[in-house]
């Protein structure tokens, strides 16, 4: 099913790219390495005596930014970060790390004028957040679908190289004491902006 759906919001999104308001506008691809923060929003819980915490954590990544001849674009983006866990109480002690995967397919929309040197984005789409280990069982991992939303902002440092922070915020259903609860997780991120 969620083979389908991506598939299907590719197909869309392929169309929307054909689209063309202004005869002179150029279709690009960029490709960004980023890094930045992964700031988990809700992370305390508590299970059988022990307070679990979801620390902030480091995550780096990149890119794949598709504009056509419109404001309207695709962009396929991945990151892994460490994602550190801090256990206190009667069960276990300690910290580990859970190795978080973020990926997303998201259609984005462009806010600034073809004409104005700073390039302002937002966008939305399908998300996919991956443990590779799981906070309770180390020799499980987890996998939840959701969505992401996001704003970027693009400043150009030469002809087809700019520096790009972007701010994302991934919606899901997670499960970390037992019971699956509205999760949302940010990455704030700084990166270069590759052009072609």
């Amino acid at each position: 099913m969620t083979r389908i759906a991506t598939r299907i919001l590719i197909v869309t999104a392929a169309g929307l790219l054909g689209w063309a308001p202004n005869a002179n506008a150029q279709g690009s691809v960029s490709i960004s390495p980023w890094f930045g923060m992964y700031v988990p929003t809700q992370n305390s819980y508590s299970l059988l005596g022990t307070d679990i915490k979801r620390r902030n954590s480091f995550i780096g990544g990149g890119r794949l930014t598709i504009w056509g001849k419109s404001p309207v674009g695709v962009e396929f983006s991945a990151g892994l970060a460490p994602a550190r866990t801090t256990f206190a109480g009667a069960v276990v002690n300690g910290d580990r790390n859970t190795n978080v995967f973020v990926g997303s397919v998201k259609l984005a929309l462009g806010l600034s004028q073809a004409t104005s040197p700073v390039g302002i984005h937002i966008g939305v789409g399908p998300a996919i957040i991956r443990r590779g280990r799981d906070v309770l069982r180390q020799d499980r991992s987890v996998t939840d679908l959701g969505g992401v939303v996001g704003l970027g902002i693009r400043f150009p440092l030469a002809s087809h190289v700019g520096l790009r922070f972007d701010a994302e915020d991934y919606l899901y259903g997670g499960d970390f004491d037992g019971s699956k609860k509205f999760q949302n997780d940010l990455t704030l991120s700084v990166g270069l902006s590759l052009g072609f």
